[in-house]
């Protein structure tokens, strides 16, 4: 290639990276997070439901082992315990291929996941596809994905520097809405069946059978994928509130969350009960295990399944 036709490609190069980095996807914020289905650097498959019941936080970045990505890394490395304590997990997001992905986490000893976005779908869906062919990258930006698959903050501006602080912050903003709109909220009767109270969501009369906690806990990977009918007796409920109970029959038990504190129950609530949701694996920290024992809970697995509940039906004592 002659030096002129070298600087004309360098020209175009920089104008198409120019024109790339001024156009900014239209914020996401208050919608609906786009599914989504990716390997990690050891191969296994993540997906946006695996994560429903907590907060997510999804930063995509360029690029492994450069200054920004690792000083951003790095901060986010630093603050995964404060952020598992908020209930919130941490994926990483770039077109690196797996291998890359492990010799950046074992550099930098990053102790969440990186996804491959080879074929930049996901940057896609998200809107921050970076470049053109061999100079495709994902653009720097973050959302926070709410426990019920809503982008409830995103960065379209990131300083890699301050971001996790950031991220923290808002974090911080979010729950304490949430704890605002918990205090506020009442305990509210949505319809009566045969005698049965049912609160939260309208109760799906299409369903014709249910299925006992201890089937369900045998077989878990059954009931993680869309809502099921799971059957139990009550036998904790939250002192505080009411914002979540325990359904438990024979050994078998499990918590049950109210869709992030979506509706409250009495909190003498007693007897059996059926509970329209789906199971969700929960990592809980000290910090969690410690505040649930305080209302009531008893001493909860560090990781167990839980029950993410649209709405329950509480047959009586």
């Amino acid at each position: 290639m002659t030096t002129q036709k070298m600087s004309l490609f360098t020209l175009t190069l920089l104008v198409v990276m120019l024109m790339n980095s001024m156009v900014y996807a239209q914020s996401m914020q208050g919608q609906p997070a786009p599914t989504f289905s990716l390997e990690d650097q050891s191969g296994n498959t993540h997906q946006l439901a695996d994560y429903q019941g907590q907060y997510l936080v999804v930063y995509f970045y360029p690029k492994n082992d450069t200054t920004g990505c690792t000083i951003e890394a790095k901060a986010f490395r630093d603050n995964y315990t404060v952020l598992k304590s908020m209930n919130a997990d941490v994926l990483g997001v770039s077109l690196d291929d797996a291998e890359s992905h492990r010799a950046f986490i074992k550099k930098y000893e990053l102790p969440f996941n990186l996804l491959v976005d080879a074929d930049k779908q996901m940057s896609r869906d998200y809107g921050v596809d970076g470049g053109m062919a061999i100079f495709s990258y994902a653009k720097r930006q973050t959302f926070i994905i709410d426990p019920k698959g809503q982008v409830a903050v995103h960065f379209e501006k990131v300083n890699p520097s301050t971001h996790a602080e950031q991220v923290i912050n808002a974090l911080q903003e979010l729950q304490a809405e949430k704890t605002a709109k918990t205090e506020t909220a009442q305990v509210s009767v949505t319809e009566v069946i045969d005698g049965a109270a049912v609160f939260g969501q309208q109760w799906p009369h299409t369903f014709a059978q249910s299925v006992g906690i201890e089937t369900a806990l045998k077989q878990p990977n059954a009931f993680t994928k869309g809502n099921h009918i799971i059957a139990g007796n009550i036998t904790r409920v939250c002192q505080k509130k009411g914002c979540w109970m325990i359904l438990t029959k024979g050994e078998s038990f499990a918590r049950v969350d109210f869709n992030d504190h979506a509706f409250l129950i009495p909190k003498d609530s007693s007897g059996s009960a059926e509970v329209y949701g789906r199971l969700v694996e929960k990592e809980l920290s000290e910090e969690q295990r410690a505040h649930y024992a305080a209302e009531g809970s008893g001493q909860l697995a560090a990781k167990s399944y839980e029950i993410l509940a649209d709405s329950v039906k509480i047959i009586g004592s």
